[in-house]
């Protein structure tokens, strides 16, 4: 089966190189450690100035996770096949409805700058989500053929 959505092979590992060093640097950054990003003026379209002065961390780091997940997620199986395609499809559509399960609990469960830091890790379970249920999926799916 055609899929042209998809990304060649080698983007997998790509996305696991880029993936470990910018959840490391999330996680610093979520607990408050002291990491030093260039700073300049951005233009903003939410706080009370056009222009503010503001460093990229948060920027880069969600930059390098958004990309580094999405190549780890959308990269094509060596023996991508309908069956494949199948599982891709049933395990994005799960992580789907049990990330915005999670977020309606955690709207009523979990209040100010918690929820804010729930929405801030929120940004990426689609993904993670995906990415496990997939993989799990495709291992039960290949131990299963191989016997």
């Amino acid at each position: 089966m055609k899929t042209n959505y998809l990304f060649p092979v080698i983007f997998r590992k790509i996305g696991w190189i880029m993936f470990i060093p910018f959840f490391v640097l999330g996680i610093a950054y979520l607990c408050n450690c002291d990491l030093t990003f260039p700073s300049s003026k951005v233009f903003s379209l939410i706080p009370f100035g056009i222009m503010n002065n503001d460093d990229w961390g948060d920027e880069l780091i969600v930059l390098g996770l958004t990309v580094s997940l999405i190549f780890i997620a959308f990269s094509r199986e060596r023996d991508e096949d309908e069956c494949i395609a199948e599982i891709r499809m049933h395990s994005l559509v799960w992580a789907i409805i049990v990330n915005y399960a999670l977020l309606i609990v955690a709207t009523f469960l979990i209040y100010d700058i918690a929820y804010l830091y729930f929405i801030d890790i929120n940004i990426f379970t689609v993904l993670f989500l995906f990415i496990i249920k997939y993989n799990i999926a495709l291992y039960k799916f290949r131990r299963i053929n191989n016997d």
